[in-house]
C-alpha cells in the first residue's frame, strides 16, 4: 500500500520513477498531476472519467441548438412554466 504523498506537481523525471503510484492515486484517489517539463507545465496526469465529461461538456457547448434549448428551459423555468414531475410521470404511465 502506497504510504507516500506525491506532489500536485512534479518534474518528468519524477513521474518516470513515481509512475505507478502516479496512476494508482489517479484511478483511485482521484488526485490530477501537473508534469513540468524545464521548470515549466506541459501536461496533465487525470483520471480518464474527468477528461470524457470535459469532453462531454464541450461537446454540448458547441452544438449551438441545444445550447439554445437549455437556455430557453431555463427561462422557462424561472418564469415558473413548466410541467410538474408528477404530471409528467403519470402522462407516460410511470
Amino acid at each position: 500500500m502506497n504510504t507516500i504523498s506525491l506532489p500536485q506537481t512534479m518534474s518528468v523525471s519524477d513521474a518516470r520513477i513515481n509512475l505507478y503510484d502516479l496512476i494508482s492515486d489517479v484511478s483511485n484517489k482521484l488526485r490530477r498531476f501537473v508534469i513540468t517539463h524545464k521548470g515549466q507545465p506541459k501536461a496533465i496526469v487525470m483520471p480518464i472519467e474527468d477528461v470524457e465529461a470535459w469532453e462531454e461538456t464541450l461537446d454540448i457547448l458547441s452544438n449551438k441548438k441545444l445550447m439554445k434549448d437549455i437556455r430557453q428551459g431555463n427561462a422557462d423555468f424561472k418564469a415558473g412554466r413548466g410541467i410538474p414531475l408528477e404530471v409528467v410521470m403519470k402522462s407516460m404511465g410511470i
